[in-house]
């Protein structure tokens, strides 16, 4: 039987499709992480910059030790960092230098897997990274193409690309990312073959979601017509916005043939926690939509659904959400047609909700939409609206932007920073808030609901004066014994 193996999602894109990618702390993760470690998946899509900032943010945590705790605890397992392009927790495009350093930090702490999947579809931007997390080490390497739908976003838009990925030998896999779920069947059959074609050395890869209910019936003609990894997060964090459950995914694939190699038991036990987490901080659990033909229109990727409306609702403009979702399309077809995908999506949506609750379009436009404009994000797909780009080039932050420096690189930021502090804390410094990090390690912003069991028995026995301590269970034995400092 042919072979299909599951990447999963659930603590990166699950979390972030479903739960705005502020939920989970290190704890809660490490929690589960022995049991995900058993369960058999080819890798973990594991965390992001964007993940990397937020538990800073939210938690006040390390995000490099969460990596190199989990790390400890799945040894068996591929930890994976998802980048688009070179950009590492900001908006803006880091120098290279920069980049190269991020990715040797990553690595260095435990992450294995790099998936690249650049915004414009940036084939050079792609491959530089490939290069780059190759020479620092990186046992595989991703290339995603992004995809979407507009009037340029063809086939052989998508072949022209996997030919150009196909050429390097610093490519592992060749991803099919679709990060609004908007793939069906219909289309992976004329797609998924046309990238087998361009790309026959690479095996394919196939990332959706759930958002427009047809997740869980791509990955079956996906895996018919020859892609070896689908990706899919437990069900508590599964469905919605999120991508298709391993649970269906599975009985799906062996009912047509498929092996699906994994401890179900491991899987189960797994999903089980996620369930009475998601209880236990008071969040929700994916459930299935009903089919939504707007979701065509506006293409919102998943983690984008979620923190966009969480967000409208804080500031009391929750109602509004149906206006905004009608303005989206007509803003990234002036803008050139944009892939909906971080950060592309984040800045048709700033710009969508500006145009709406102004009342007056484009009378607002954020620093971001003004650098696209600008260029500095590489060329978009088509050309721009020209009314709207006279508009946007002719605001006076327009001219302020043009000539702005370039990002810091890490000479300036040595010379800022000082030499003393390791190239982790550096890249910390050089793109979150001052105040952020200097909070890392003190009591969270948000308190994390519910107990850490495995938290509170360490710190208990290290406050008694043990020198030997032993714990034998059926599925356990642990031996400590003090050291002197």
């Amino acid at each position: 039987m042919t072979e299909i193996r599951l990447v999963d999602t659930t603590v990166r894109d699950g979390h972030q499709s479903l739960w705005s990618a502020n939920a989970l702390s290190t704890p809660m993760i490490a929690e589960i992480a022995p049991v995900i470690d058993r369960v058999g998946y080819h890798a973990i899509d594991f965390t992001s910059s964007t993940h990397m900032a937020m538990a800073v943010r939210w938690h006040r945590e390390d995000p490099w030790e969460r990596i190199r705790v989990i790390r400890e605890l799945m040894p068996e397992t591929t930890l994976g960092f998802i980048t688009p392009g070179m950009r590492f927790m900001a908006w803006w495009r880091a120098p290279s230098d920069v980049m190269e350093l991020a990715l040797r930090c990553v690595i260095r702490n435990g992450i294995g897997r790099i998936w690249v999947a650049e915004s414009m579809n940036d084939v050079a931007t792609d491959l530089e990274i490939a290069a780059l997390s190759k020479r620092a080490g990186a046992d595989e390497v991703v290339v995603g193409l992004v995809y979407s739908i507009s009037p340029v976003h063809t086939d052989d838009y998508y072949a022209e690309r996997a030919r150009a990925v196909a050429q390097s030998s610093d490519v592992d896999v060749l991803n099919l990312k679709d990060p609004g779920g908007l793939l069906t069947p219909e289309r992976v059959r004329t797609l998924v073959p046309a990238l087998r074609a361009a790309a026959p050395n690479l095996p394919i890869e196939v990332h959706t979601h759930m958002t427009a209910t047809m997740g869980s019936a791509t990955y079956i003609e996906a895996a018919r017509l020859g892609a070896t990894f689908v990706c899919t997060a437990v069900r508590p964090l599964a469905n919605g916005t999120s991508q298709p459950s391993a649970e269906q995914t599975i009985a799906n694939l062996r009912a047509e043939g498929f092996d699906v190699p994994l401890d179900e038991e491991a899987l189960a036990e797994t999903s089980s926690y996620f369930d009475t987490l998601a209880h236990r901080i008071g969040r929700p659990v994916g459930a299935l939509r009903e089919y939504d033909v707007s979701v065509y229109k506006h293409q919102l990727p998943g983690g984008m659904t979620s923190t966009l409306r969480r967000q409208l609702d804080e500031i009391g403009m929750g109602g509004r959400w149906g206006e905004i979702l009608e303005e989206l399309p007509r803003v990234r077809e002036e803008l050139g047609w944009p892939i909906m995908v971080t950060p592309l999506s984040q800045f048709v949506g700033v710009q969508a909700f500006l145009n709406v609750t102004t009342g007056d379009r484009w009378s607002q436009m954020p620093d971001e939409v003004i650098r696209y404009v600008l260029g500095q994000y590489g060329p978009p797909a088509a050309p721009l609206d020209s009314e709207v780009e006279a508009k946007v080039l002719a605001s006076p932050r327009a001219e302020t932007l043009a000539h702005e420096e370039p990002s810091l690189g890490l000479e300036a930021a040595r010379a800022r920073f000082g030499n003393k502090i390791s190239d982790e804390q550096l890249l910390l410094r050089m793109m979150l808030p001052e105040d952020q990090v200097d909070a890392i390690g003190s009591a969270p912003t948000q308190a994390t609901p519910g107990p850490h069991l495995l938290r509170e028995f360490v710190a208990a026995l290290a406050a008694r004066d043990l020198a030997w301590l032993q714990i034998d269970a059926p599925d356990l034995r642990l031996r400590a014994r003090k050291t002197m400092a």
